[in-house]
């Protein structure tokens, strides 16, 4: 089971819908960007940032799927 955990204030959500909003997609460059960050004078520490990008990168297929069909019939009907 996944957990939305806090580091420094800041639940891990917080980290990934703040780049997916920018950037769109959790890639490699999600992980350089979260070591680029200074929280509260902390660097983001590796197992920290291990967990950000498994909770931004394990969704769930039949839910991935759902989501791609909805999209795609969305597109369609626009």
């Amino acid at each position: 089971m996944f957990e939305n955990k806090i580091f420094e204030g800041i639940h891990y959500s917080r980290f990934i819908a703040s780049w997916t909003n920018q950037v769109g997609i959790v890639d490699y460059h999600f992980k350089d960007w979260l070591k680029s960050l200074t929280i509260n004078g902390k660097v983001i520490p590796e197992e920290v940032i291990e967990e950000i990008y498994e909770l931004g990168t394990n969704g769930k297929l039949e839910l991935e799927t759902s989501a791609l069909i909805f999209l795609k019939n969305y597109k369609e009907e626009a």
